[in-house]
């Protein structure tokens, strides 16, 4: 069943027109061109084409950019590029308990110091601390997945193998790839994205690593981001 997280406040809609670089891209709001803020570093070239429709949030006064670029027109609904609000989306998840394989955990540390790596979240679960690390996997590929990587990516290895270690010396951790895209069945690495990302994957779960996905989008009706799969299926 599907669960609305958070309601996000002035949404506009707006239209692709190019990107010009790793976190700026240019669109039409209005009909009037401006440049929009984009936090999510892949290369997304499925959903920053000229002319997709798109959904932005004004920026606070001060900032290089009139607005930020947060979600990208999908079936109707939104996928949401945006990994800050992922992230928030996943923090309200888990403070609601609608996470069944991380029931009774929460947030310690942010950003927490786990060898040469920060880690997204240090959790307190039943069980003990808990190094979770999240990622974004909004690449649709064919056959209903959400995949992750579209590109290389050193930081996304190092945090693997990070998080491996750290569970083959006895302690507890894990990797959540967010599926911010709807219609989707089930998650998978990416192997043209990054060719080590799968072997890496797969050793982590020999190791005791906990490799989980969960879905959600954004609904520009009611204008809220909804996780509507918990527990989406994992192929590795």
């Amino acid at each position: 069943m599907a669960v609305e997280l958070m309601r996000l406040e002035g949404v506009v809609r707006c239209e692709v027109v190019r990107r010009v670089n790793r976190f700026v891209v240019e669109v039409l709001v209005g009909g009037r061109p401006s440049k929009a803020y984009i936090n999510n570093t892949g290369r997304l070239e499925e959903y920053l084409v000229r002319g997709r429709g798109a959904y932005c949030l004004k920026t606070p006064p001060g900032r290089k950019t009139e607005y930020r670029l947060f979600a990208v027109h999908d079936s109707g609904l939104g996928a949401i590029i945006d990994t800050q609000i992922q992230m928030n989306a996943f923090e309200k998840a888990l403070e609601m308990g609608v996470i069944p394989w991380l029931e009774g955990c929460r947030v310690v540390r942010r950003n927490a110091r786990l060898g040469s790596s920060l880690i997204d979240y240090l959790l307190e679960c039943p069980r003990g601390e808990f190094y979770l690390e999240v990622k974004s996997a909004v690449l649709r590929g064919e056959g209903g997945y959400a995949m992750y990587p579209d590109c290389p990516t050193a930081r996304g290895r190092r945090h693997i193998k990070e998080i491996t270690e750290h569970v083959s010396r006895g302690g507890l951790g894990g990797v959540v790839f967010i599926a911010a895209l709807p219609g989707v069945s089930a998650f998978k690495p990416y192997e043209k994205g990054d060719p080590e990302i799968p072997a890496l994957l797969k050793e982590a779960v020999k190791k005791g690593v906990l490799v989980r996905a969960l879905a959600m989008y954004y609904d520009p009706r009611p204008s809220f981001v909804t996780l509507y799969n918990p527990d989406l299926r994992v192929e590795l």
